[in-house]
């Protein structure tokens, strides 16, 4: 009896390896909106990779904290990793708020003067 795995365990690692295959699901899904976003009128190359790059950040930030959370030993950890995850998603909004603010600016300016 002393090799079965504690439930929490074995429950622990389903979710570890379903996360591993929505990650990959996931990038398939990514790809293929990014392609059909090229196929619309007036598509810009740069924009759509912005778009996807953002996407892909998103993603990731989301499976980490998935993963950190399933790892954790006690709820007290699981609680400061739920903190720090909002907190770094504020972050991550204000900088992409940024960085779409200043591309959109770029791109009007462009098609003004050009």
């Amino acid at each position: 009896m002393g090799d079965e795995k504690n439930p929490f365990e074995a429950v622990q690692a389903m979710m570890l390896e379903n996360l591993e295959k929505v990650q990959g699901a996931t990038q398939s899904y990514i790809d293929m909106v990014a392609k059909a976003m090229g196929s619309f009128p007036g598509a810009d190359e740069e924009r759509i990779a912005t778009f996807k790059a953002y996407i892909e950040r998103r993603v990731a930030a989301n499976r980490d904290f998935g993963e950190k959370l399933l790892r954790a030993k006690d709820f007290q950890e699981a609680f400061r990793i739920q903190a720090e995850y909002f907190q770094s998603q504020l972050r991550a909004v204000a900088e992409d708020a940024g960085k779409i603010g200043a591309q959109m600016t770029s791109s009007f300016y462009r098609r003004t003067t050009g």
